[in-house]
């Protein structure tokens, strides 16, 4: 059969194309990884070394997602408190944050001496967005890099 030989090769290489694409998001989601790593405010670095990622197929989709575990995570990302509910900006504007419009006492360890019991009034703290920054100012990157890999991977299969 003439050209089945031909059609047999593209065909083959169709099936590499969502091995290609998976390591293609992965990337994207590594880039994002490393960018939200350098945004994230550090005072001990277990935040930073917190943010992971994880590209896995979920049906007919191949999704990276960046993560971190970090019990403060939230409390830098969105803010905490008064202070956080007037100052978020750069938060994912979505998402649907609840602030405490009261201060509250806490101990403070660094303030406690001999006279100093360490209680203040706290009022939380301000949004140190990282994670939503690391992916919308990349964005348009990685729309980019994506689309330009899916057009080489069909110039190959076809015109190759």
């Amino acid at each position: 059969m003439e050209g089945f030989e031909e059609l047999q090769r593209k065909l083959s290489h169709i099936a590499q194309v969502e091995e290609q694409l998976f390591q293609e998001v992965d990337d994207c989601g590594q880039f994002v990884q490393d960018d939200a790593r350098l945004r994230a405010p550090v005072d001990i670095g277990d935040l930073r070394k917190s943010i992971q990622h994880t590209t896995e197929r979920k049906g007919s989709e191949i999704v990276s997602t960046v993560h971190t575990n970090s019990d403060h995570a939230l409390y830098v990302e969105f803010g905490t408190g008064p202070v956080g509910a007037s100052n978020h900006a750069g938060a994912a504007p979505e998402s649907d944050v609840s602030y405490s419009h009261e201060k509250w006492i806490g101990v403070i360890p660094e303030l406690k001496s001999d006279t100093d019991a360490g209680i203040r009034y706290i009022a939380g703290q301000a949004a140190q967005p990282y994670l939503y920054p690391a992916l919308k100012e990349n964005e348009e990157q990685i729309m980019k890099k994506l689309d330009g890999s899916i057009e080489k991977m069909l110039e190959d299969i076809f015109d190759g």
